[in-house]
């Protein structure tokens, strides 16, 4: 079982995270990483823009995932 304030391993880079939030139904948890992810952001024309997607680096994201695979760690330090 994941509570808010347990530690656990970040899908995408397997750093050691936060869980900061379980749905109510205790099936999904967010995740935040300390680590730095990538994020794309859009254009803001709808259709047919041609300007390319830009990506920038982010530390802090929340990973949403669900709670059979996000198993709790002991702290980490």
């Amino acid at each position: 079982m994941v509570k808010i304030g347990d530690y656990a391993r970040c899908p995408q880079c397997n750093q050691m995270g936060r869980v900061v939030w379980v749905s109510q139904d205790e099936k999904r948890a967010g995740i935040r990483c300390p680590g730095h992810h990538s994020q794309l952001s859009r254009g803001l024309s709808k259709f047919g823009s041609t300007a390319r997607p830009q990506t920038k680096s982010q530390k802090n994201m929340v990973f949403l995932m669900e709670i059979e695979m996000a198993t709790p760690v002991s702290a980490h330090r």
